[in-house]
């Protein structure tokens, strides 16, 4: 929005001006947003907060690259130390995570089982804390010597009774189409591939075959229009899945809703599928996957059965379910691996023992036994769990008032919960952080070096949290609703800015790898 208005007003135009928003590249769509076209100085608003955003990101980034770098020159540095309102933030994610990981104390929590016999078959039930439990965040008992005690007296007890008990019908839904961040995220998962080239790779399926809808989408869901034209599609898409797959065209999902669309649609395939055997491995499995998560869209649903039973054993209580798949659905095509751990999918004979209990029956106790099981520290991250960070950094922060305002940035966004960059720049942005030798990827896994460490702990705090977006996101609204002047959110940029470099100095670099050049993020 913000390059054309520039470009109308380097031309110095005095013609009227209306814009054409199209969020999906349809027939039917681009017909129907002609009919609706909208005075550009509708736009003002959104233009000028587009403009203090620009404005802000570069004075920043110039001023504290050069201040940092400067440092670090005094003390033999070669290289560039670039500071971002973006990059920054994302580098201390990553040195928080590793020094989290790295300093994390062994310890252990304790589960209580329960192994009973119903009708001469058994079945094991796992025993939730009582409220006055000693237990950790994560409600884990963490008592070795009350776990104990409590296990050997409820093995005291021969008798146990069910005290609710219900079978249920479920369905589940097929996951959304992909928006880019979940792609990317699915990739690296799957196939170690990088954001960038992700990235990279829709980029020439969009523009070299045509074989995708815009890749730099940040929504999962799908207009009216495109489920219209959904049987071509579908058509087109039949000849590389196999013909016994369920698949039908005049099935509608959740993903067709046009009133959860953003400024563009889900990325899905168009209906000129290309030759696979014209596509490289990378394109190949990034069109698979987009087509595989279009075509599930119109599979049937995963039915299955879930029973469940509670089952008291003197005052504490044990829980039992499992699963029956009675129709694998959608799940024929992509494999659904989103089983928790108390539901998992059991034999036909388990199911059969939980499904046939009643409440007030009397099941015998076969034995109770306490798990010893390790604390894990938190895992290092990976582009794919580093992406699903950025999407909702809001629950990084520990400011309440950040995080209130992170969360209101993102309030008319359905696959944003207070984020961080967006998803054409977060690929950009690790790229950067590889090149300047923040950070280093070590068999997958995102590792910080001495120079990112450094540089995070020579920072102040507001820099290297999120702090900077969710303040300027505050003052940038007041600029789109009229309130405030973009030249006086500058001037007073400036004036923070002049404090933050006559304030700041670099820690010690002796052991750090110095950095390329490039412009500052």
């Amino acid at each position: 929005m913000r390059i054309f208005d520039e470009l109308i007003e380097y031309s110095k135009t005095t013609k009227t001006l209306q814009r054409i928003l199209i969020s999906d590249n349809t027939i039917p769509a681009i017909q129907k947003a002609l009919r609706n076209l909208k005075p550009n100085s509708d736009f003002k608003g959104q233009s000028q907060k587009g403009l203090a955003r620009q404005a802000a990101d570069l004075i920043f980034g110039l001023s504290m690259s050069r201040a940092y770098t400067l440092h670090a020159k005094a003390k033999g540095y070669q290289g560039v130390l670039s500071v971002g309102r973006v990059q920054t933030p994302v580098l201390g994610l990553i040195v928080n995570r590793h020094r989290q990981n790295k300093d994390h104390k062994k310890s252990y929590y304790y589960t209580v089982e329960g192994d009973f016999e119903s009708k001469c078959y058994g079945l094991i039930g796992k025993m939730k804390p009582s409220e006055d439990a000693p237990v950790d965040d994560k409600n884990r008992l963490i008592s070795e010597k009350y776990t104990r005690n409590l296990v050997d007296s409820l093995n005291k007890s021969n008798k146990a009774e069910v005290i609710a008990a219900a079978t249920d019908n479920k369905l589940t839904s097929a996951p959304l189409p992909f928006n880019l961040v979940r792609l990317q995220q699915y990739m690296n998962n799957k196939y170690k591939m990088t954001a960038q080239r992700t990235l990279d790779v829709t980029q020439e399926l969009r523009e070299k075959f045509k074989a995708i809808t815009y890749n730099r989408s940040d929504c999962s869901y799908l207009s009216e229009e495109q489920f219209s034209e959904a049987p071509q599609t579908v058509e087109a898409l039949r000849k590389i899945f196999s013909n016994e797959l369920d698949i039908d065209s005049s099935r509608k999902s959740a993903a067709f809703n046009s009133s959860k669309i953003t400024a563009h649609t889900a990325i899905i395939p168009t209906n000129q599928v290309p030759n696979l055997d014209a596509l490289s491995p990378d394109q190949k499995n990034v069109y698979m996957a987009i087509a595989k998560q279009y075509i599930i869209q119109f599979m049937p649903k995963k039915a299955y059965q879930e029973a469940s039973a509670q089952i008291r054993v003197g005052k504490e209580d044990f829980m039992a379910r499992v699963k029956k798949i009675t129709d694998k659905g959608f799940t024929e095509l992509l494999s659904d691996t989103d089983e928790s751990e108390e539901g998992t999918t059991a034999s036909n004979e388990d199911f059969n023992t939980v499904s046939s209990l009643r409440i007030g029956d009397q099941v015998g106790v076969h034995s109770i036994k306490m798990l010893k099981a390790e604390t894990k520290a938190p895992p290092l991250f990976t582009e794919a769990s580093l992406l699903a960070a950025l999407v909702r950094v809001a629950d990084f922060v520990s400011d309440p008032e950040i995080k209130k305002l992170l969360k209101a940035k993102d309030a008319d966004k359905k696959d944003e919960h207070g984020g961080i960059g967006t998803p054409a720049t977060r690929a950009a942005i690790l790229e950067t952080l590889k090149k300047r030798n923040y950070i280093i990827d070590q068999k997958g896994k995102l590792i910080p070096t001495e120079t990112g460490i450094t540089l995070i702990d020579s920072l102040p705090k507001q820099i290297t949290d999120p702090d900077l977006t969710a303040l300027w996101s505050e003052k940038q609204n007041e600029i789109e609703n009229g309130d405030l002047r973009v030249a006086d959110f500058i001037n007073e940029l400036y004036e923070e800015i002049t404090v933050l470099v006559n304030d700041s100095k670099i820690g010690d670099l002796s052991q750090a790898i110095s950095g390329g050049i490039s412009e500052p993020c």
